[in-house]
């Protein structure tokens, strides 16, 4: 075997993971689905483990809904999309995810919707 030659990464596997359902604003889209953060991640910091990862260049969603912001109008379904890091404005989870599976509060959930309506209107 040769020592030099470089390691393949390991793969995370869905068992390693958890899916936490997100809200995605890029220039174009607001897009909603679910991303896949480490199960041993400790629970504050997996999204943002997820983002500041130096060797993930993509970002991978699953059962993605996505909306024009320019044209809003029908949600586009996808089953799986990945969105380049430098194309992301904002992430956070979604009031579902962030009330019920990763422990933050309603009125936190709240306070990120309203965040998120002011970035539409710009």
């Amino acid at each position: 075997m040769n020592d030099t030659a470089p390691k393949a990464k390991k793969a995370t596997s869905k068992a390693a993971a958890v899916a936490v359902s997100v809200e995605i604003l890029t220039r174009d889209h607001e897009i909603q689905g679910l991303v896949y953060v480490a199960r041993d991640a400790d629970e504050n910091r997996r999204i943002s483990d997820l983002l500041n990862d130096a060797d993930k260049r993509f970002l991978a969603v699953t059962d993605a809904k996505m909306v024009s912001r320019q044209n809003p109008g029908s949600p586009r379904q996808v089953a799986f999309l990945q969105i380049h890091m430098d194309h992301i404005l904002m992430l956070y989870p979604s009031g579902q995810a962030a009330s019920r599976k990763l422990g933050y509060g309603v009125l936190e959930a709240e306070r990120l919707d309203k965040m998120r309506s002011k970035l539409a209107k710009k």
